[in-house]
């Protein structure tokens, strides 16, 4: 039966548009027939709000199912699952409302139009970051407007000058962490937390997941995280699932010299004297 829940749950992410576009009909057409010159729209404004309604109910429907899968934990599910909730809500009681009492909706119909697009934008802001990180919208943006959205985030999601200099290059910070936030954030995130556990941050990802810690500093071959990236692809361990792009042989490479030398949180790469086949792999994982 779980195994159904979970099928029907996947197509969560199929229908979501749905509602977003009859609800943003709903809106468009709402603020038109009011204006003069566009009163045909008013029969079919109600029945669009009630299309957006039914199909916001379903998609949270299968956002609830969704949800069940194991590895849904942290605070941006939680957060995302009621917004999406308060959406659909608020749809239905703008139908039901104009309906019953057409005459009060009509003073104050620009009040429930606002709630829906606050609703509708923080429902898909959300539901972007359980998908893609917290730092999806901001890794390419401008210097400044990043570190502005980055607030007092941990140092991963700081502005990183372009490598030019492998041996210049921090370790942890230029070549570890994008390798983790472009291949494993998207399951392992703060919002997100498969497992219980964290790549987009230093300290959450040293603490591990449900089941402890995945690094054993300067021991790869007891290291859970190195296992699930090096075992073979259809091997259950294998990460990550669901034909995801795995890390690149110089990233996998990299990694676990990084956690042979203690899985420190910074150092510059020339300091630390790779080897020369690891320093192959380096500049190939930094992107030089």
């Amino acid at each position: 039966m779980n195994d159904f829940i979970f099928f029907l749950g996947r197509f969560h992410v199929l229908v979501l548009h749905l509602p977003i576009g009859m609800l943003l009909l709903a809106v468009l057409m709402e603020a038109m027939s009011r204006r003069p010159g566009f009163g045909a729209l008013a029969p079919a404004v109600s029945l669009t709000w009630l299309a957006g309604a039914i199909s916001a109910l379903v998609t949270v429907a299968l956002g609830y199912m969704h949800a069940t899968e194991p590895g849904f934990t942290g605070p941006g599910v939680s957060l995302h699952r009621w917004a999406g909730t308060a959406l659909a809500f608020a749809a239905i009681a703008i139908w039901a409302w104009r309906l019953e009492a057409p005459a009060i909706f009509s003073k104050i119909w620009p009040v429930p139009l606002v709630v829906v697009l606050i609703l509708m934008t923080a429902t898909g802001h959300l539901g972007g970051n359980l998908t893609h990180g917290s730092t999806y919208l901001t890794e390419f943006a401008p210097g400044p407007l990043r570190s502005l959205a980055a607030g007092e985030a941990a140092p991963e999601a700081a502005p990183r000058p372009p490598i030019t200099d492998i041996a210049k290059a921090d370790i942890y910070l230029d070549v570890i962490a994008p390798a983790f936030r472009d291949r494993c954030a998207s399951c392992h995130n703060d919002d997100k937390k498969r497992g219980g556990l964290s790549l987009v941050r230093y300290d959450e990802m040293m603490k591990g997941g449900e089941t402890g810690p995945v690094i054993v500093p300067k021991d790869p071959g007891k290291s859970d995280l190195y296992h699930r990236i090096t075992v073979a692809r259809n091997h259950v361990d294998f990460m990550p699932k669901n034909n995801k792009t795995p890390l690149d042989p110089a990233q996998v490479q990299a990694i676990r010299w990084w956690i042979s030398i203690g899985s420190p949180a910074s150092g510059e790469i020339g300091k630390l004297t790779p080897p020369a086949d690891v320093r192959e792999s380096l500049v190939k994982a930094g992107g030089l």
